[in-house]
């Protein structure tokens, strides 16, 4: 029916959010489009044929409907119909399963879960929610968060986050078993993840699991910093008054968040109106207003751990032998970098070989982590957060997957020269927001 028809600038995205079932998209394509490098869109075009118009220059908003117009032709003039529900299912997948643009799609995600958690604690606050951290809490069950609002009557509220990063099949399995233990400790239970988190699951099967569970499910987007609710629960069956109040006596006697009177903590923006009906949602977004494009396009805050870092290395674990390191134009004491190394290894066979994670040094705080062939160090001016904690062990690990086998060749040659340095420090970089 639409094989032969005139696909415009004018009235592509119109047509492709006319022929979507649901109206509120959790993942942008505008985003990742525009976000990306010129030559990405340019190899993309190449990969699919696509026909550029003869000029010195294409806007980024030109390009997305360029973009736009072959892959919905692709969609109806070929058997993808019977593989996609509608075109722009079709377009969201072909953009993020390029390689090009896959990568943007961290973006559309946290790297580590409190700053998850964070994000949902100030807009909790804001609403008038108090906001309970459970991390050393020895009461089972285990949860991220644990929410209080005492007016007009008391409720509760278990959470439980998982980021992207952290989604397979076991941790999502374990969540869903302990969002059921959590239902005599509270009202009601609460899922948050992201974008990414829903293209993992798929937000059919998320919306049916949440469902299942009676569970609260929000997804949080950092790109557009937007608070989706996706679908309400009802008051949990098997709360217990009693379960409750010996839980919250175990409670940390200072919550995370209290709500404030005074200033507004959350800077994400959540549509009530467009909340809490499942069939209003799809996985993928698109837009045709510049001025929403110019939104996007938007100076990011500066990075958050910026001020405060001074100085990483990343050594080899037994002989301490620097592979990596990277320091900040604002530090001008390098030379404590080279003594801590030395004392590190002292400070630690004073204690009986226990990995030391975290120390004062000279007037410098250094948070240190430890990967299974590699360790690091980093200086900071002030003491690390748990967010740049899980940071640090984040980029670790990561360091150790990506570099596996230099490791190994490292640890024979004692070469440097192996790594990367122009690869590494970016990774470094965007991993600890610095």
């Amino acid at each position: 029916m639409f094989a032969n028809e005139t696909f415009t600038f004018k009235n592509v995205i119109p047509h492709l959010k006319e022929k979507s079932e649901r109206k509120v998209g959790l993942i942008c394509l505008n985003y990742i489009l525009i976000s990306c490098k010129a030559e990405d869109l340019y190899n993309f075009a190449k990969k699919y044929g696509i026909t550029l118009p003869k000029k010195d220059f294409i806007t980024r908003l030109e390009f997305i409907k360029l973009i736009a117009i072959h892959l919905t032709k692709m969609f109806y003039s070929t058997d993808l119909q019977k593989r996609f529900k509608d075109p722009l299912e079709y377009l969201g997948y072909a953009i993020i399963n390029q390689s090009v643009f896959k990568k943007y799609l961290n973006n559309l995600d946290f790297i580590v879960k409190q700053d998850l958690i964070d994000v949902f604690a100030d807009f909790c606050a804001d609403v008038g929610i108090t906001v309970y951290n459970t991390l050393k809490n020895p009461l089972k069950p285990k949860m991220d968060m644990y929410l209080v609002r005492k007016k007009p009557m008391l409720r509760t509220e278990s959470v439980f986050t998982l980021t992207g990063y952290d989604i397979n099949a076991k941790s999502y399995l374990d969540t869903k078993s302990l969002i059921e233990e959590s239902r005599k400790v509270s009202n009601w239970n609460v899922f948050i993840t992201t974008p990414v988190g829903a293209l993992k699951i798929g937000v059919r099967k998320l919306i049916f699991d949440m469902n299942h569970l009676n569970c609260w499910l929000y997804i949080v987007d950092p790109s557009r910093k937007l608070i989706f609710g996706v679908s309400k629960a009802k008051k949990n069956d098997e709360y217990n008054t009693e379960i409750r109040d010996n839980f919250i006596r175990s409670l940390p006697r200072e919550p995370l968040r209290a709500p404030s009177q005074l200033i507004k903590l959350s800077d994400y923006h959540f549509d009530e109106s467009n909340s809490f009906t499942p069939e209003d949602f799809r996985l993928f977004e698109i837009y045709e207003d510049f001025a929403h494009n110019k939104l996007i396009l938007k100076e990011d805050d500066s990075p958050k751990y910026a001020e405060r870092f001074r100085d990483l290395i990343i050594m080899e674990i037994v002989s301490g032998t620097p592979i990596v390191s990277y320091t900040s134009e604002n530090f001008k004491e390098q030379a404590l970098a080279s003594g801590f190394l030395a004392a590190m290894d002292s400070y630690v066979s004073q204690i009986g070989g226990t990995k030391l994670e975290e120390i004062n040094y000279k007037g410098f705080y250094v948070q240190a982590a430890y990967g299974k062939s590699t360790k690091l160090a980093c200086f900071l001016s002030s003491p690390a957060d748990k967010s740049l904690k899980d940071r640090l062990k984040y980029l670790i690990e990561s360091f150790e997957e990506k570099y596996e086998e230099l490791i190994e060749k490292f640890r024979l040659t004692g070469d440097t020269g192996l790594f990367d340095q122009k690869e590494i420090i970016p990774l470094i970089k965007e991993i600890l927001n610095i």
